[in-house]
């Protein structure tokens, strides 16, 4: 029996949720079946107005005036598409490598709905800092307090998923962290 698109979402960031406070019961929040795999792309789209609140957040008026808002912005949402269809094309083979292949579907489930609550957290840090709640200084420490914390959240989400030792979910991590940077790196070359 297939359950509502709203009821999955809400299941899905819930379990997401209970994994980023160390609850290993979140894992029985996810469909992680073929059908659910696909489904858990729905986080992308889910995120896709906070990456646009964090691209706005992030470039400086000379930017736009520069390049113009047309080209950043088609050019940073290529980029993040590939990234969500680069990053399990980069990982199925090394879930074979570790011989944990028959845990991909879950990881990914997992890992794709888990992109919610750290875009959530993202954007908070994001407009703390663009509010001017924080001073400048506070505001960068609070940005990489957070991406500190979502690498520790996506290990612990390897970790568990693929019942890999934490070595192999720091690789999975370092993975994941190269593919964002290159990717940034060639979005922003482009213009």
């Amino acid at each position: 029996m297939t359950i509502p698109p709203w009821t999955e979402v809400q299941l899905a960031v819930g379990g997401a949720l209970r994994l980023a406070c160390g609850d290993r019961r979140g894992l029985g929040f996810f469909d992680a079946s073929l059908d659910g795999f696909w489904r858990s792309y729905r986080a992308g789209a889910i995120c896709y107005p906070f990456f646009l609140l964090l691209l706005i957040l992030s470039t400086t008026t000379q930017e736009w005036d520069d390049t113009g808002i047309a080209t950043i912005v088609i050019v940073k949402s290529i980029a993040y598409l590939i990234a969500w269809v680069a990053f399990p094309l980069i990982i199925l083979p090394l879930t074979e490598w570790l011989r944990r292949k028959e845990r991909f579907l879950s990881f990914m489930v997992v890992y794709n709905w888990s992109q919610i609550p750290q875009m959530a957290l993202s954007v908070l840090v994001a407009l703390d800092g663009a509010s001017g709640l924080l001073a400048p200084s506070s505001a960068q420490l609070a940005g990489l307090g957070a991406y500190i914390a979502e690498l520790v959240y996506e290990w612990y989400i390897a970790r568990v998923t693929l019942a890999v030792t934490a070595a192999q979910a720091m690789l999975i991590v370092i993975i994941d962290a190269l593919l964002s940077m290159g990717l940034v790196y060639i979005a922003e070359s482009l213009y």
